[in-house]
């Protein structure tokens, strides 16, 4: 009895060894995880910075062009509204309606290109709104 008694006591004290060298083992794994997650936040904070900063440019250029294409708009107007003032003036009225055609064409995909660009400073707008 005091055998068994004694055999039973040195489980009971190499189990409670063996459980307490796996609990820093376990604190260290956990600190490990913790670790991890910390540098994939990190990570993902620094992606979306970049691309941000991405979107920031494109939106940036779209600015440049839109600037462009709206002078561009105002060119054509005027044009225009010069050969609509003086077409009928002119020996020349035909081809001066065939121009003007020809400048409410360009317009019309100006007008397309401008939609596009203000719809990418919206997004960008968007997002900005967002951080």
């Amino acid at each position: 009895m005091k055998k068994k008694l004694a055999i039973l006591a040195g489980v009971l004290v190499l189990s409670s060894m063996s459980f307490g060298a796996a609990a820093p083992a376990k604190k260290a794994s956990l600190e490990d995880s913790l670790n991890n997650l910390e540098k994939q936040l990190q990570r993902l904070d620094q992606m979306e910075q970049q691309k941000f900063n991405e979107q920031a440019a494109l939106a940036q250029a779209a600015q440049q062009r839109l600037d462009k294409y709206l002078a561009m708009q105002a060119t054509i107007d005027q044009r225009i509204a010069d050969i609509e003032a003086n077409a009928d003036k002119s020996i020349f009225g035909k081809e001066f309606k065939q121009k003007m055609s020809e400048f409410k064409s360009l317009r019309s995909e100006l007008d397309k290109e401008i939609k596009k660009e203000q719809k990418v400073l919206e997004d960008f707008e968007l997002l900005k709104s967002l951080r």
